[in-house]
């Protein structure tokens, strides 16, 4: 029977009223930090409400509003304060004696360990600051956890929590803020930091206890590690290649423990009901085997939960599994739908700014993906029929359920990830290995643990052992090239919100009912209006050039009429970070596709060339051009193998070259000649000119030095310029007054980094700089840059600052 407050089908039940109103508190929390998509998101929400729901059954559009303004009030009374001033010991980069106390320790990959203090306390001079706020403590190669609680005294430098300053990136700071975290640091010297007594009789200690008995029973292999990650929460001993392996085949959100791995455990409840009722079968008369299995699950997922660190995201999963269970006891039907919405609103009244949480975000979009779409497959994989016929529908419904979550969270993957795994099929070995092996042979293990040593090893070496088998399949089909992913644009967020309500009319058009054309054109405009904007911006007569914030490092952008880009260099990175995917990736894919026409590498030191390799291996990229040297090492490594993926040959370029860009635009190159003798990277860095209209756009000189600058300006080039990024990032081994003053530039850059370990933009350089060119900007000022030329005779130039 149809809903009368609702077109669905019964057997994908609609929003209840209140539903709808925890939805409208929602946006209005969202609506602190985003308040245009959070007005856009509300207004579709009252839309749709008022289109999909019964005639008298529409719930006030007052009401609604004013619960988002409760929610926006309510996220606003609950935002810590994020400003802090800053000592001067800090600014002068000064080691200081840093003391605090434990609040949670997290063991990352590689032997690394993050710790957050409070009652944080900083000797310098002499002097005793005590900090605001948290900090967040970094260590490297070590295998200690401190327990909650323990004291830590060391040696460190210290720096407030800072974002880069490009516009659409992951905003760390605002991560840390929402966590009352203001400050990081990290040990310095030879010393390692000292830590306390570790409290006695805690429960911290007795999980640490188990971690170590857990631990010390698992063999050394990647598939060891794995379990002691899935079911302790300790990723430590997670090495870069299987983290490559699983992010490459989308599968690395199996690796962090979140509503996913609850699942699992509450499955492990469902099959010691199915065995309780085999073996006692009266006992199913009394407890129908939902609620069973409920019974049986529940402390399992709050042991899980307490094993698992626990992390937010296994406390918010296990909320979640709490109210569907007690909906199930109660035998209330729309079980999946309102047991979602009730573990919302509860986390929402206690952690607000939980909603900014990515992992809360993915565990309501990959739940409401499978409650609106799953029902559409499930009449397919009923029935009975012979062992294989059902084990095939089995797996089929398991791939639908992958499906029905993936799409269900495709906005959300694209905008924070700007990628796009195609690897669904995978699902069908991954999921069911972990779920039905992995975890429940470790999970037991770790039971046994402090009982018995030998059954408890047999459990985990078994469990360990599937995991490495799943790890060496996984490497073969990588082998094969058979686990693409695929770059995408990242969507604004008008478009997001269009996907989204274009897959509710679709699935209610497959349903059968009647869709309303102007809600589905409603879709179609948000879809496709940003897009037309976007164009219309490229499509203006103007050329660009930007600075993105990479921290001490470079990457600068120069777009031109028609939406073509050329990038010169891709910032820097570590083995564990790469910010060409962090921070240049996703500046370049915001409401634009991973394309570009060229890549300038101005040479292969680690701060300007690591992220060059993930912008090969992922956009479309049209030529690369150097100085005719290209990195060694880590780097090295992942750029040849790319470049021989993409048949990309680098080009060579030496003062003389040109490479015409476009749109009447070109790169002259000034640098290095073909009788220049130094050896050194820095001083054969590139120096590159963008021009047009017989206009010298921009000078940019990399890295390079003294004696690379002599040789330009013995050249007889003519070296001027109408902005001049500084070479070297301001060091003082670039510096020479005669190559500023044959520059004359009106505006002056500085890619440096805040509170950078080499104090660069040198001082008397950035006085020096001022005076040739009046006007400095630095990205750890100003965050990104960007220059505008408007028209092949128009004025420039520093369009606007971020």
């Amino acid at each position: 029977m149809r809903n009368a407050c609702w077109t669905y089908a019964p057997a994908m039940p609609g929003l209840l009223p209140w539903q709808t109103y925890v939805l409208a508190f929602g946006a209005g929390v969202y609506g602190v930090r985003y308040p245009a998509g959070a007005a856009g998101a509300l207004a579709v929400l009252c839309v749709a409400d008022f289109v999909l729901r019964g005639r008298d059954c529409r719930v006030p559009l007052l009401a609604v509003v004013l619960c988002a303004v409760f929610g926006f009030a309510y996220g606003t009374q609950r935002t810590p304060d994020g400003v802090a001033e800053v000592p001067g010991w800090m600014e002068a980069r000064q080691p200081v004696l840093l003391s605090g106390v434990v609040v949670s320790a997290e063991p990352r990959p590689d032997h690394r360990l993050r710790v957050i203090l409070e009652q944080v306390r900083c000797e310098a001079d002499g002097a005793v600051t005590e900090l605001p706020g948290r900090l967040t403590w970094s260590e490297r190669d070590t295998d200690y956890r401190p327990l909650p609680g323990q004291t830590l005294r060391a040696l460190a430098r210290v720096q407030p929590v800072r974002n880069f300053g490009d516009p659409g990136t992951w905003d760390y700071e605002w991560y840390w803020r929402r966590q009352g975290v203001l400050w990081r640091a990290w040990p310095t010297g030879r010393a390692g930091p000292e830590w306390g007594a570790r409290p006695e009789g805690a429960l911290a200690g007795l999980k640490a206890a188990l971690r170590g008995q857990v631990a010390g029973l698992l063999p050394d292999t990647r598939g060891g590690a794995m379990v002691l990650a899935l079911t302790a929460g300790d990723r430590s001993e997670l090495d870069q290649a299987t983290l490559d392996a699983t992010r490459s085949a989308g599968l690395a959100h199996t690796l962090a423990l979140s509503g996913l791995h609850v699942g699992f455990v509450a499955a492990m409840g469902y099959f010691l009901a199915l065995l309780a009722g085999w073996c006692w079968p009266p006992l199913l008369l009394k407890v129908p085997r939902p609620r069973l299995a409920v019974l049986f699950g529940a402390p399992l997922v709050l042991i899980y939960a307490w094993l698992g660190q626990p992390s937010a995201s296994l406390v918010r999963a296990s909320v979640m599994f709490g109210f569907w269970g007690l909906l199930l006891l109660q035998g209330r039907g729309r079980v999946l739908l309102d047991g979602l919405f009730f573990a919302l609103a509860a986390i929402l009244f206690i952690s607000p700014l939980s909603v900014f949480d990515l992992s809360l975000q993915m565990s309501l979009a990959a739940v409401a993906g499978i409650a609106l779409l799953y029902p559409l497959f499930r009449s397919l994989f009923a029935g009975g029929g012979p062992l294989v016929l059902r084990v095939g529908r089995w797996a089929l419904g398991v791939l639908a359920v992958s499906v029905s979550a993936t799409l269900g969270i495709l906005p959300l993957s694209v905008w924070y990830f700007g990628a796009f795994a195609p690897n669904l099929l995978l699902n069908l070995v991954w999921l069911p290995a972990l779920g039905f092996a992995v975890m429940p042979l470790g999970f037991l293990g770790m039971a046994l643990a402090p009982v018995s040593g030998s059954a408890a090893g047999l459990l985990l070496s078994t469990s360990a052992a599937v995991a490495d088998k799943l790890l060496w399949a996984l490497d073969a089909v990588r082998g094969t090239g058979l686990t693409p992913v695929w770059a995408t644009l990242r969507p604004l967020w008008p478009e997001s919100l269009g996907f989204a309500l274009l897959l509710v009319l679709a699935v209610l058009s497959l349903r059968g009912r009647r869709v309303s054309a102007g809600l589905a054109g409603l879709g179609l405009a948000l879809l496709v209006l940003p897009q037309a904007w976007v164009m219309g911006l490229d499509s203006r007569d103007q050329v660009s050039l930007t600075m993105l914030d990479v921290g001490l490092g470079q990457s600068l952008v120069v777009s031109l009429p028609g939406g073509r880009r050329w990038l010169v260099d891709a910032g820097g990175g570590s083995r564990t970070f790469d910010l060409g995917e962090a921070v240049v990736g996703p500046s370049l894919t915001l409401g634009r596709p991973p394309r570009l026409d060229g890549i300038f590498l101005s040479h292969p030191d680690v701060d300007h060339s690591h992220g060059v390799p993930f912008l090969i291996e992922r956009f479309s990229v049209g030529a690369l051009y150097t100085n005719g040297m290209l990195p060694s090492g880590l780097t090295g490594e992942r750029l040849r193998p790319a470049l021989a993926a993409r048949g990309l040959v680098p080009i060579r370029l030496s003062a003389g070259d040109a490479v015409e860009l476009g749109s009447g635009t070109r790169v002259a190159v000034l640098h290095p000649g073909e009788g220049f003798s130094a050896r050194r990277a820095n001083e054969r860095s590139l120096v590159l000119r963008p021009e047009r209209a017989g206009r010298h756009l921009a000078l940019l000189p990399g890295d390079v030095e003294r004696s690379g600058v002599r040789a330009l300006l013995d050249s007889g080039a003519d070296l001027s310029a109408e902005v001049l990024v500084l070479p070297h990032h301001g060091s003082r081994v670039s510096f020479d007054p005669d190559f500023y003053a044959a520059v004359s530039p009106r505006v002056v850059l500085v890619s440096n980094g805040y509170l950078n370990r080499y104090g660069f933009p040198d001082p008397g350089v950035a006085a020096a700089a001022r005076a040739a060119g009046g006007a400095v900007y630095t990205t750890a000022r100003n965050g990104r840059v960007v220059c505008t030329w408007t028209g092949p005779e128009g004025e420039s130039i520093v369009d606007m600052l971020y």
